[in-house]
């Protein structure tokens, strides 16, 4: 686990402005890496991740990763950020490059004119994990666009391959999907 010294200096700059009392940063994963703050006392329900620097907690299913993700805090034009990654195996890094160039070649450009978008998020072994945006985003036809257009396309680099989408459909200002009223 590595953090630079930007977000170390960020991480500490949010915990003063919050008022103090935190025992250090959650790393968790929930279809792209997510920081919170650990208030102090909250500590025993996550597990320690080592850390010479400031304290750093990962839930136990998201302690592999949390172990191998590297934050840095980007401040780059008008925006800012904490920007979380992690070390992949070279087979994990490849097939992400190979997806990410089929997602804006041939993907995006086809969702597009729906307007739409595809975000890949991470590799894990051969779950791919992407985000929809755009009018993609809560569209009623998402699930058929996923299955039958992406998940379609990407098996034929790998029949294993398995894509989560990450995506809440039901959020956004004006989703195309609202859950049914009971």
């Amino acid at each position: 686990m590595q953090i630079t010294d930007a977000a170390l200096e960020k991480v500490k700059e949010v915990m003063e402005n919050n008022g103090g009392g935190f025992a250090g940063i959650l790393i968790s994963f929930e279809g792209g890496y997510r920081l919170d703050l650990v208030k102090e006392g909250d500590e025993s329900q996550y597990t320690k991740i080592e850390n010479d620097h400031i304290g750093v907690f990962a839930m136990q299913e998201h302690v592999t990763r949390a172990e191998r993700a590297n934050v840095d805090f980007i401040s780059d034009g008008p925006t800012s950020g904490f920007k979380v990654t992690r070390d992949m195996p070279e087979s994990e890094s490849s097939l992400m490059s190979q997806i990410q160039e089929i997602i804006d070649t041939e993907i995006n450009p086809a969702v597009a004119s729906h307007g739409g978008s595809i975000n890949l998020l991470d590799v894990e072994e051969k779950r791919v994990f992407i985000q929809m945006g755009g009018g993609c985003a809560g569209c009623g036809m998402a699930d058929v666009t996923l299955k039958t257009g992406v998940l379609a396309r990407l098996q034929q680099l790998d029949p294993d391959i398995e894509v989560v989408d990450t995506t809440d459909h039901a959020s956004g200002e004006n989703p195309y999907y609202t859950p049914s009223k009971k």
